[in-house]
């Protein structure tokens, strides 16, 4: 079977768009492309659910969301911690994120390896924080972090419209450090360079991450009938540029809601 070409983080993440799918709305499908040279981890797996299996140098460390752990080496070992209450407590309350995190440490002296997998069907985003600190991402999209040189900060949303109606709730989740840190990302994953003023609106389910240049605010979505008959909502999400935003067509409350969906059409069919 073959492996699937892996990301070349050296490539900055805002120009990693297969130019051959660019859309007519300036969006670019996302897509892994080759490296240039081998890395410590790779992306494995079909589209439906992937892996990140990482090569961990002595002593060295992952963090990864509860629950993720799918196979390691016998000189790996587990832990966990809160990273101090104040963090633990932001992180569930506040992030969307567990509020208890996973270690997964080499306690060798020599090479080992782990694997972690999203906790629902998803591809995996790298992030090289080193080119993009400051990236805001949604709740539920952390999978890990490598290494240690890596933080998630809590920024309160610019207003009370933003906080209710945008997705996001009270508070925006930044990525901060220069660490590699892998996202969940559900179904199609398309990105865009926003150009100084330029908009786009969007379904509030659908933002992954975008810069910390990009600001985000809400526009009403139609009358009655386009919020209670066609599923809409009041409100949808603008993003306004300058930088770098992503998106994704199945995100984690998207699937949820057609999972329950499903199963009640199924209740009612017996």
């Amino acid at each position: 079977m073959s492996v699937p070409e892996q990301e070349d983080m050296t490539v900055p993440l805002a120009s990693r768009g297969n130019m051959e799918v660019e859309l007519q709305t300036g969006f670019e499908i996302w897509s892994q492309t080759p490296r240039a040279a081998r890395t410590n981890y790779d992306v494995l797996g079909n589209d439906f659910s992937q892996v990140l299996e990482i090569k961990l140098e002595p002593h060295q460390l992952v963090t990864a969301e509860p629950h993720s752990m799918l196979f390691m080496s016998p000189g790996v070992a587990l832990d966990a911690d809160m990273g101090g209450c104040d963090q633990g407590f932001k992180r569930c309350c506040c992030a969307g994120e567990s509020m208890f995190r996973l270690h997964l440490k080499n306690v060798t002296a020599e090479v080992q390896k782990v694997a972690v997998t999203p906790s629902f069907p998803a591809k995996i985003v790298p992030i090289d924080l080193s080119q993009h600190s400051g990236m805001f991402f949604n709740s539920g999209a952390f999978l890990a972090a490598l290494g240690q040189d890596w933080r998630v900060d809590i920024q309160p949303v610019c207003s009370p419209g933003v906080c209710c109606c945008a997705g996001q709730g009270l508070f925006l989740n930044a990525l901060r450090g220069s660490g590699m840190v892998f996202l969940n990302a559900g179904g199609t994953i398309m990105t865009k360079q926003l150009v100084t003023g330029e908009q786009i609106i969007i379904d509030k389910h659908s933002l992954l991450a975008f810069e910390r240049t990009v600001s985000i605010g809400i526009q009403r979505a139609g009358g009655c009938m386009v919020c209670c008959c066609a599923s809409q909502g009041f409100f949808n999400t603008v993003l306004t540029g300058p930088g770098f935003v992503m998106v994704h067509s199945m995100g984690l409350s998207k699937l949820r809601s057609a999972l329950r969906s499903g199963a009640q059409g199924n209740a009612k069919g017996e």
